[in-house]
């Protein structure tokens, strides 16, 4: 059977083969981020139309030994980079704020609810500041569920997504996950004395664990796509330009420490080698700081410094910086850097974040949801709720509006001014006007119900 004349075209010229499906598969140096998303598959250029036995390209997760790759580098970043400790820390501030706050209107529910929020095991004051940070930090989070089946009260506990090696879905949907693995647990290491030995006891787990999903462990993921079963952390792919900056930086460190370094040049002349050695003993110690040196027309004293040349680094750096900060979503005065920006821009430059942490409110709302829904299962079937209880509940998050407020006030009372004024001249009517106002005051109102409000509260102050 024939080649395609697409497939012939591409193999006739191996160069554009490797580039249109690795682009940096040409490039003597590849980076340490080629190897993780590129395919690094050896052999001829035929090789790429090939998949090995090993692939599953349908599917959209990295090997399991790439994923721990990353969640370490991830978690050393977070505790060793300065930038990305701030990275996922901004994030939970700004998601959270304040704190979180649950209300119930059955003040039976909201009792049940308080209890488990207020449970000293769960800390869900403080807990939820751990979740949205691991979340961002690992790109998953998986909540494992303690019942207590006498009195229905549940313990929430983390499980460190790296410990779980294993997802298994539907086999039509991967979106419905059936189980989750924990991986075996290593033999345990004591330390008598200065020697480490290993004890492998009997009974040691050497298979791991199965958690069925939904009712004895739940998952939650951000950044991956429909077809993945693993989520991705908000530093994953800032990783590369973080190291690079934290480089960047540790060699500045190392340029400007030794620019101010130098040594004396001392130069004798016509002195023969016993001169030469005498005046090294003569001068082992070198002079202090402020001190006076006396010699003859023999000796000539000189400073040597590096010549490094390395003044106009700064764009360099602010380039890398930049990377990293397009790469999470934030602003440069964000990342400490206000110089260059005046306060119009930094407003302009901060709603594509605010818009990034509202989402992220709504993973969080979606997690805390599952949870919270959870406890008011188990403690009607513990019959602590009746059944005809009204379990709604609302979660609260603190507002997120870096808006100027007296701006917007004083924009409101001129707008509201002119729509009164046109109102009056016949150029629009009560119904646009109203409509006008509230698309201003950015709130979705059916108008129509609401002048039949005015209306009737019209009539009641009348009647009075």
């Amino acid at each position: 059977m024939p080649l395609p004349t697409f497939l012939r075209h591409l193999l006739s010229t191996p160069s554009r083969v490797q580039e249109q499906v690795n682009p940096t598969t040409m490039s003597s140096t590849p980076t340490e981020e080629d190897w993780y998303w590129g395919r690094p598959v050896s052999g001829t250029e035929e090789d790429y139309f090939w998949r090995r036995l090993s692939d599953n390209w349908f599917q959209k997760d990295v090997i399991p030994s790439t994923y721990l790759e990353i969640h370490n580098a991830c978690y050393e970043a977070y505790n060793a980079n300065p930038l990305a400790f701030a990275i996922i820390e901004t994030t939970t501030s700004f998601v959270l704020g304040k704190g979180v706050t649950v209300a119930a209107s059955d003040p039976v529910v909201q009792q049940v609810l308080q209890d488990f929020w207020h449970d000293p095991d769960n800390h869900m004051e403080t807990r939820v500041y751990a979740l949205c940070t691991e979340l961002a930090l690992y790109g998953e989070q998986f909540i494992r569920f303690y019942v207590n089946k006498l009195n229905g009260r549940i313990k929430i506990r983390q499980v460190d997504p790296s410990i779980i090696d294993q997802i298994e879905t539907e086999p039509e949907d991967i979106e419905t996950p059936l189980r989750f693995h924990r991986r075996p647990i290593g033999p345990s290491v004591t330390l008598p004395g200065d020697l480490a030995v290993i004890n492998a006891p009997q009974g040691q787990d050497t298979e791991g664990e199965w958690f069925k999903a939904g009712t004895e462990m739940v998952q939650f993921c951000i950044n991956k796509v429909s077809n993945a079963k693993r989520g991705k952390s908000d530093l994953a792919t800032l990783l590369p330009w973080l190291r690079r900056y934290k480089d960047w930086l540790t060699d500045r460190v190392r340029i400007n420490k030794y620019k101010g370094a130098f040594l004396w040049d001392v130069r004798l002349q016509g002195a023969d080698r016993k001169a030469i050695e005498r005046k090294k003993m003569e001068y082992a110690y070198p002079p202090e700081p402020g001190s006076v040196i006396i010699h003859n027309e023999a000796e000539t004293w000189s400073a040597v410094k590096p010549e490094i040349n390395a003044n106009a680094a700064a764009e360099d750096g602010r380039a890398i910086k930049l990377m990293i900060a397009v790469g999470a979503q934030l602003p440069e005065h964000y990342l400490s850097d206000g110089s260059n920006g005046n306060r119009a821009t930094a407003a302009e430059m901060g709603l594509p974040t605010i818009l990034k942490f509202q989402r992220r409110q709504l993973i969080m709302r979606a997690m805390l949801r599952v949870i919270l829904d959870r406890v008011l299962l188990e403690a009607q079937r513990a019959r602590r709720l009746l059944p005809q209880c009204d379990l709604h509940y609302d979660i609260l998050f603190p507002e997120i509006d870096m808006s100027d407020r007296q701006m917007i006030a004083s924009a409101t009372q001129l707008l509201v001014s002119a729509l009164g004024v046109a109102c009056q001249q016949g150029w629009v009517s009560d119904e646009t006007a109203m409509r006008l106002f509230f698309q201003f005051a950015d709130e979705e109102i059916d108008i129509h119900e609401e002048q039949q409000r005015v209306q009737a509260q019209q009539q009641q102050k009348g009647k009075r």
